[in-house]
């Protein structure tokens, strides 16, 4: 009798306990985790705040243009005026296919010049470091052979041929 009232009465009550208490441990660890992420909310939004204007300056360094057609004539412009302030010979502009990169397009350039290697190395200078976003992926330089010079600067005033593609990025279906 004692048997069978501790197997009907007491064992499902203690049961029903144990499984309360570990549900009530997997609650509260719950709660915690929730209170955390709830606390660590400004945080998140403060981030976001930051990294929204860290886009927005980055977006102001993107190509003039809502298009490929006028973001490439705005990159040829950028080319033609560095090349000429530096003295290089410009002897060839090509525009290439744009090409997809998310909510941007990179819009590329193929450009060849003439012109010493300071000159170039001026060039390159500055557009790398252009207001505008730039980069370049392809560099190609055809320099004469190089033969044991009667004076030594008589070799930096050899000109070379330059092949390089220059990129600017746009922001997709902005306005022109």
């Amino acid at each position: 009798m004692l048997l069978t009232c501790y197997l009907v009465l007491v064992y499902p009550l203690l049961a029903l306990h144990s499984s309360w208490s570990e549900e009530l441990t997997h609650k509260r660890a719950l709660l915690a985790r929730y209170q955390a992420l709830q606390d660590s909310k400004a945080k998140v939004g403060q981030a976001l705040q930051a990294l929204k204007g860290a886009v927005g300056r980055m977006e102001g360094q993107f190509l003039a243009g809502g298009n490929a057609a006028v973001a490439s004539a705005d990159l040829q412009e950028i080319v033609k005026n560095i090349t000429s302030a530096h003295g290089a010979q410009m002897t060839s502009i090509k525009v290439l296919q744009p090409r997809d990169a998310g909510p941007y397009q990179e819009v590329p350039v193929q450009v060849q010049l003439s012109g010493t290697m300071s000159q170039l190395l001026t060039i390159l200078y500055h557009l790398e470091h252009h207001k505008k976003l730039l980069f370049i992926p392809e560099l190609e330089i055809n320099a004469p052979r190089w033969m044991a010079p009667k004076q030594k600067d008589a070799d930096a005033d050899q000109p070379v041929q330059v092949n390089l593609v220059v990129t600017g990025v746009i922001k997709k279906g902005t306005p022109a």
